[in-house]
């Protein structure tokens, strides 16, 4: 691995906004935000380095889950609890994802792609 792809590794895991989980794709997925010909999109990165792009127009179903606490983590006897929402989309080629999100400006733009 060069330099170069040690550095797009880590601007990647630096804009990772949430994860993916289902069937369709395996365990340990992150989202990222991207633009697709000049619209919003998110990409899909599988632990393979696979990327699966998707588009507003690629959208055929899309739920809220949750919205709430979506994580508890502790570290050092503290817990801390991490605030966000899980939406469950389904894809025009019948994959089905479901996302999880933390809080911030990433909701506003993955509801603007899924809805």
């Amino acid at each position: 691995m060069g330099f170069k792809d040690m550095l797009k590794s880590a601007v990647k895991a630096a804009t990772k906004i949430g994860s993916v989980s289902s069937s369709d794709f395996p365990v340990g997925t992150s989202i990222n935000l991207t633009q697709t010909d000049g619209d919003a999109s998110m990409t899909f990165t599988m632990p393979n380095k696979e990327e699966y792009v998707v588009t507003h127009d690629m959208v055929k179903h899309a739920e809220v889950l949750a919205m709430g606490v979506i994580d508890i983590k502790t570290f050092n006897n503290q817990t801390t609890s991490y605030y966000g929402t899980k939406y469950k989309v389904e894809l025009t080629d019948g994959k089905v994802a479901v996302l999880t999100v933390g809080l911030g400006n990433a909701l506003y733009n993955i509801e603007h792609i899924i809805f």
